[in-house]
């Protein structure tokens, strides 16, 4: 697929979760780290950025080692803003020198940077946690997306989760449809959870939110309900994976 050059996208809240012992405790389910970067992109510079990202960027990056990388765009929401995942072992990545360096060496990776700066009106970085036990990854990647991010009650995070696992995954894993939770951490709303439902096309939204397609009207209303006390939408977004700049 060819570099997407979307008129819409999204203030995408893809945030993501520390893996602090106070946000993440012991009987939480096992969970992935990437470092998610949201990039507010000037209208008249979205073709020169999305050129430096395939032809400079993404080769660095591959010549580093890094082991893969997501790129979308909304197609509902925010005018003109990318979201870039890719995955850390741990904090300690962070004290060495970054993938451009080890890739362009120090002058290098300033050129490339200053380049891409004088593309943006403004970039912000955040942790994903992602809940592996409550996720439903696929293959292939999704090329449609819907994120719905969720606001959860001081102290039900824990009941939230269990209510996925027994009420939630079991519907995804039957229809063999693409889900991933993540965690939101340092950055942003520590208390928010984003649900992100995979697609291959938009065809597949008709009918309406997966839950209903699924269960009907009737049964996703009373399964809201159960998350009723401790649950709350902040929005729903929906996104285009970018294919030249994923890997």
């Amino acid at each position: 697929m060819k570099i997407t050059r979307l008129s819409l996208s999204s203030v995408s809240v893809l945030a993501l979760a520390a893996g602090l012992s106070t946000l993440c405790p012991a009987q939480q389910p096992a969970a992935n780290t990437y470092r998610v970067t949201i990039s507010h992109v000037k209208p008249d510079m979205i073709n020169e950025w999305l050129d430096l990202q395939k032809n400079e960027m993404v080769p660095a990056l591959k010549k580093a080692g890094v082991p893969s990388r997501t790129v979308v765009s909304t197609f509902f929401g925010n005018a003109n803003e990318y979201v870039q995942i890719q995955p850390f072992q741990k904090w300690a990545d962070f004290d060495g020198p970054s993938p451009l360096v080890k890739a362009l060496d120090a002058p290098g990776a300033t050129r490339l940077n200053g380049k891409l700066r004088k593309c943006l009106l403004s970039q912000n970085s955040f942790e994903q946690l992602r809940l592996v036990d409550i996720s439903n990854v696929l293959t292939p990647p999704p090329e449609v997306t819907v994120w719905v991010r969720y606001r959860i009650a001081p102290g039900k995070m824990n009941d939230f989760i269990a209510l996925v696992k027994s009420d939630v995954l079991p519907v995804y894993k039957k229809s063999k449809t693409f889900l991933v939770v993540n965690r939101i951490g340092p950055g942003a709303n520590t208390n928010d959870v984003i649900m992100v439902t995979g697609y291959q096309k938009y065809a597949q939204m008709d009918g309406g939110p997966f839950l209903t397609q699924q269960l009907g009207a009737d049964g996703a209303a009373k399964l809201n309900a159960k998350f009723a006390p401790f649950r709350t939408t902040i929005e729903v977004l929906v996104r285009h994976r970018v294919d030249d700049l994923s890997f």
